[in-house]
């Protein structure tokens, strides 16, 4: 850790949990690279505390803070603007403060998308099931329709998989976005896809053991990108690697939302 004064500056992520989050690593290997007087700290924070939290941390002089589950569609309510990303998507992973003022961004989706373009991944024309509809989700589903995907969305509850659709549709000229209806029809989708993305909290652990899908319906021609990074290698990723299909696992969307955000708080782009 390097020495902290009163005029070392504070970074962070607020998360519910926060334990996993590979964020303070990242971002503190970028400060030392950088030699800035800067740390990046781990907030635990509740749901019903975020409000709290987010008034503190302005309050206290931080400069910004990266959001992971469960806060990125709460806290686009605490913010006084937000990014174009942030406003189109309706959750903020980034807030920066500053003059004053809490600014929201979403550095998601091309945090999301350049560890797919640097695998070669067109999305003009593809189908892509998404497996969630909280806030990564929405960006993720955004950046594919942007890139020309069909897009099929499965999650617990289809009502707000179904939100999620219908705001893309109107956002997103010519998009194609639909909602998976009970198992059969995700299933199909998958089986029909070429790109399967896990936004979901399913297989981290401690519970790594889980896959969102059953093994069964993964085939070779299917790109399968997992967000969730802890463990690197989760069960789904290893029955897709079992099938012969491609992997991502959440490392590259970690470093590239990350990076963005670093930006963002500092006007220096990270090594």
């Amino acid at each position: 850790m390097p020495e902290i004064s009163g005029k070392t500056r504070v970074l962070g992520v607020v998360g519910f949990p926060v334990e996993h989050s590979m964020s303070p690593r990242m971002h503190r290997a970028a400060i030392e690279a950088l030699g800035l007087d800067l740390c990046y700290l781990p907030f635990r924070v509740e749901p019903n505390g975020l409000e709290a939290a987010v008034r503190g941390l302005q309050a206290l002089n931080v400069i910004g803070v990266n959001l992971t589950i469960p806060h990125k569609l709460a806290a686009c309510a605490l913010v006084d603007s937000l990014t174009d990303e942030a406003r189109m998507v309706g959750a903020v992973n980034t807030l920066h403060f500053v003059d004053g003022q809490i600014l929201g961004a979403n550095t998601d989706l091309e945090g999301f998308w350049r560890p797919l373009e640097e695998s070669g991944f067109s999305g003009r024309g593809s189908k892509a099931v998404v497996l969630g509809a909280g806030g990564a989700a929405r960006a993720v589903c955004f950046k594919l329709a942007l890139e020309g995907c069909e897009v099929t969305i499965v999650n617990r509850t289809v009502e707000r998989a179904a939100k999620l659709a219908a705001d893309i549709r109107s956002a997103v000229a010519n998009s194609v976005v639909q909602v998976a209806v009970g198992v059969d029809h995700a299933q199909h989708a998958v089986i029909g896809a070429s790109l399967l993305v896990n936004t979901s909290s399913v297989g981290m652990i401690p519970n790594e053991a889980v896959s969102p899908v059953p093994s069964q319906w993964l085939h070779a021609g299917l790109t399968v990108y997992d967000l969730v990074y802890h463990p690197p290698v989760t069960r789904l990723l290893a029955n897709a690697v079992s099938v012969g299909a491609r992997t991502l696992d959440g490392f590259g969307m970690l470093v590239h939302q990350g990076a963005a955000a670093f930006e963002i708080w500092t006007g220096v782009r990270p090594p």
